[in-house]
């Protein structure tokens, strides 16, 4: 922990910068609970009514929980977030929560795509009055996406002792995580297939040169596939019986894409973070569906969160002091707040 915190110093800025603007307000923290972001929880504590939940079990880090602990910061249940004035959300889980319990809740930074998606289902329905979409800026939505999500997958793809080049891999979704996970792993060697219900997104994958195949052939010739699509159930009982025999299978998206409650005429034998499901083939589904590289890895490199969470920062400064309706892409305007902070940190470094 002290070694990430050590390197989180756009982070540490962003915070120190907007902290006379936020100090007071009251804010829940709903994101994986991982190493870099307990350095975020821990900066913003200093200056606002912070309450802080888990995103998941299988995300969180019981690390990165002790030294907040350390700290004075305990980890509070959903329901005990849900009085905050403003969150800061993964999937929308704080604010469809608050729908669910009749709640309301003034402004949310929403770190994902499918949370977006998700507020969007709900923004008519009077729970939030405005959203940020962090995940439509350059920085986390080109930046960390594309070039730093795909280094947590093979960070939880090592971990399991395999051999990777040569494999051949198959991508079910290629938006700006899948194109970074395909890029990477075809530079280490792998045999790179990908499927994208866009089929512009299609033509761009054949521009980059990698072969584009539907869902049932993909799955029936990879040795690993790997869904990013943000769906539920992109694996499921329909279709799992096409998975080629001893295929693994990752999810990096932010649903349970790996349907592995529907495999009921499987069986199913635990291998530690593997698990194995035996039936008319045989296949292993990682961290049981969880995105891999948090739940086994150590997600996207530490620099790369430096910068998203330094924007999360800045974007909450807006979110509050701002009137606007409705959800917005990032501001221009704190896109290149960012970037003017980058560019003075690297000149005094």
């Amino acid at each position: 922990m002290e070694w990430v915190s050590e390197r989180m110093s756009y982070t540490k800025k962003a915070c120190e910068l907007v902290s006379e603007n936020l100090r007071g307000e009251e804010v829940s923290i709903c994101f994986p609970l991982e190493y870099k972001t307990a350095v975020l929880i821990y900066e913003l504590s200093k200056f606002v009514k912070l309450k802080v939940c888990r995103f998941d079990d299988p995300t969180t880090k019981d690390e990165a929980v002790k030294w907040l602990e350390k700290r004075g910061i305990k980890i509070k249940s959903r329901e005990e977030c849900l009085d905050s004035e403003y969150f800061l959300d993964c999937v929308a889980t704080l604010t469809r929560k608050a729908f669910n319990e009749k709640r309301r809740v003034e402004g949310v930074v929403e770190l994902t795509r499918s949370g977006v998606e998700k507020l969007g289902e709900i923004r008519d329905l009077g729970v939030f009055k405005r959203a940020i979409s962090i995940d439509d800026s350059r920085i986390k939505g080109i930046g960390e996406n594309v070039y730093g999500t795909g280094l947590g997958l093979l960070d939880a793809l090592l971990r399991l002792n395999i051999q990777l080049t040569g494999k051949k891999v198959f991508i079910i979704g290629f938006g700006r995580v899948g194109e970074g996970c395909a890029s990477l792993l075809k530079k280490i060697g792998c045999e790179v297939e990908v499927y994208d219900r866009d089929e512009l997104r299609c033509a761009l994958a054949e521009y980059m040169g990698f072969q584009v195949s539907e869902v049932d052939v993909g799955i029936a010739r990879a040795d690993i596939i790997v869904t990013a699509t943000g769906s539920d159930g992109i694996i499921n009982s329909s279709n799992a019986g096409l998975i080629r025999n001893g295929a693994i299978l990752c999810n990096m998206g932010a649903g349970v894409e790996v349907d592995v409650r529907s495999f009921t005429d499987y069986e199913r034998k635990d291998l530690g973070i593997v698990s194995k499901f035996t039936g008319k083939n045989h296949f292993y589904v990682v961290a049981n569906s969880k995105p891999v590289n948090l739940s086994v890895g150590n997600g996207t490199p530490i620099e790369i969160m430096d910068k998203t969470f330094a924007l999360v920062a800045l974007a909450l400064e807006y979110l509050v002091k701002q009137e606007f309706s409705g959800i917005i892409n990032t501001p221009e305007e704190v896109e290149y707040r960012l970037a003017d902070l980058l560019r003075k940190q690297k000149i005094k470094n």
